[in-house]
């Protein structure tokens, strides 16, 4: 274990866990998770998540299942939620260092974790009330044991494999197959040749994995048939690949910038890490390297993107980073931080120019954008600083990217959320606390899963004047929340303002 693992470790707690619960859940992932776990909790339905009570095939069970363990230990709120992801994160943290340590060392290990620690994408992701850190960690666990088995680890490795392929394939579908198996073929046919990929297959990880994940996928066909087979595996998994879902597309190149951005300021030395993968052609930074490739590029032809969708390839892009920061040398070393500086002063600029834009859509105080441009600019001429000479420039650009990780979270994130989210949550929980425990939720043109969560009633909805007059005449929807915009059409068949702001107004039936 190197010296730098309790510092780590306590960093990675405190980016996770501070002020977890101080900002509204966000609309739509975060919000719709939560309030299908709140439904499975009351409804005792612990087979099929449901959303508004209807079934909800979007991921197999096992998030909802930590979800509704942390509503039942720290009670249904935004921190009880979040807790699954932040949770995760620290292990994954931990995980890394204890993985790389054992192969490589404690400098390189201490550079890896450093740099999925400090980075924007373990910031969002582990605050996040969405699948794609605990994916993140058990598909990381996965090829850890794999790499270890492959290494002459005990066969115990082997079948830790298959266990934390079958938890991944529990948390997000088939994910959790093609990416642990596809990256371990691939590897060992690049590093040992095609005879040598049967070392994959092992008859007792097949067991584990059936053991594991097969009861609750035999459960759902039991339940739900056919209806589970095309939602879930055809419309949520091909489709999914094939088609553009919910709008979320993007060009080839889209999770470059993703990636810069993610894993900023400490991409820059990925360049570098690709370089030592390719002229050891087996190793860490190699089956790190096909890691970061197969998924890289899985999701780069993927018709749907979203950044999200990237994450499980952070841990391989963070050790080859750390190899790229420990072993890059003359022109690398320098070029590398080079960029990084020019990288960081970009950045800071852009967030100068941001002030005046951000203060016209919300009115606010926004001079902690200053300081997070000056912290930027210290990280840019550290590491210019640094490529003029030998000077240590690791810990230094470490304490400022963790300044700027922090003024993003106590300041940032809940801008965002207070803009976003806090007039859905005050209108949704008054409107719970007025309406009768059998009446549901009128919502007009809308789709915000936190109206749910925050209301805790049914939601009936409508998306144009005639299934709003419909239900008028049924005489359904005595309470509505609709957008500001909207509010005259309501007006003209009965209702009355209660509440309202610029952009969302409730209402009420006379």
């Amino acid at each position: 274990m190197p010296k730098s693992f309790l510092p780590i470790v306590a960093v990675a707690l405190m980016l996770s866990f501070f002020r977890l619960g101080a900002v509204r859940l966000f609309d739509v992932d975060e919000a719709v998770f939560s309030e299908a776990t709140r439904e499975m909790v009351a409804d005792h339905n612990w087979i099929t998540p449901t959303y508004n009570g209807v079934n909800r095939y979007d991921k197999p069970i096992l998030f909802y299942w930590l979800m509704a363990a942390s509503y039942g230990a720290f009670g249904v709120d935004e921190f009880g939620a979040r807790f699954p992801s932040a949770l995760a994160a620290v292990f994954l943290i931990a995980s890394i260092l204890l993985f790389v340590t054992r192969l490589r060392g404690g400098r390189i290990a201490s550079y890896a974790a450093l740099s999925a620690l400090l980075s924007v994408y373990f910031v969002v992701y582990s605050r996040a009330a969405v699948t794609d850190m605990t994916l993140t960690l058990f598909i990381s666990l996965s090829l850890f044991s794999f790499y270890l088995y492959c290494e002459g680890g005990a066969k115990r490795y082997g079948h830790g494999f298959y266990f934390f392929s079958a938890l991944a394939f529990l948390t997000k579908g088939l994910i959790g197959i093609v990416f642990p198996f596809g990256i371990a073929l691939a590897y060992l046919w690049i590093s040992e040749g095609r005879r040598e990929t049967r070392r994959v297959f092992l008859a007792g990880g097949f067991l584990v994995f059936f053991i594991v994940a097969a009861p609750w996928y035999l459960a759902e066909l039991q339940v739900n048939g056919w209806e589970f087979v095309d939602q879930f595996f055809i419309k949520h998994h091909f489709k999914r690949f094939t088609d553009v879902i919910s709008g979320h597309t993007g060009p080839f190149y889209y999770y470059i910038p993703a990636m810069i951005v993610g894993l900023f300021p400490w991409i820059a030395f990925l360049p570098a890490g690709i370089r030592s993968a390719l002229r050891e052609k087996k190793g860490m930074a190699m089956f790190s390297l096909v890691w970061l490739g197969l998924i890289f590029s899985f999701f780069s032809i993927s018709t749907t993107k979203l950044p999200n969708y990237i994450l499980p390839a952070i841990p391989a892009a963070a050790v080859l980073i750390g190899t790229g920061m420990a072993e890059a040398e003359g022109k690398w070393r320098k070029y590398s931080l080079i960029s990084m500086g020019v990288l960081t002063a970009c950045l800071a600029v852009a967030f100068l120019v941001a002030r005046g834009r951000i203060a016209a859509i919300i009115p606010h105080d926004t001079g902690w954008l200053f300081w997070l441009s000056a912290v930027l600019l210290s990280v840019s001429g550290v590491s210019v600083f640094s490529a003029l000479g030998r000077r240590s420039f690791v810990g230094p650009v470490a304490v400022l990217t963790a300044a700027f990780l922090f003024l993003l979270t106590v300041k940032g994130l809940p801008l965002a959320g207070n803009y976003l989210q806090d007039t859905l949550a005050r209108y949704s929980t008054l409107a719970g606390e007025k309406l009768r425990p059998d009446e549901g939720l009128l919502v007009y043109g809308m789709n915000n899963p936190s109206i749910a969560f925050y209301s805790h009633r049914r939601l009936i909805t409508a998306d144009d004047r005639k299934e709003l007059e419909a239900l008028t005449e049924k005489k359904e929807g005595s309470l509505a929340i609709a957008k500001a915009g909207d509010i005259d059409l309501f007006l003209g068949i009965g209702y009355h303002v209660l509440e309202r702001d610029s952009r969302y107004a409730l209402l009420e039936r006379k």
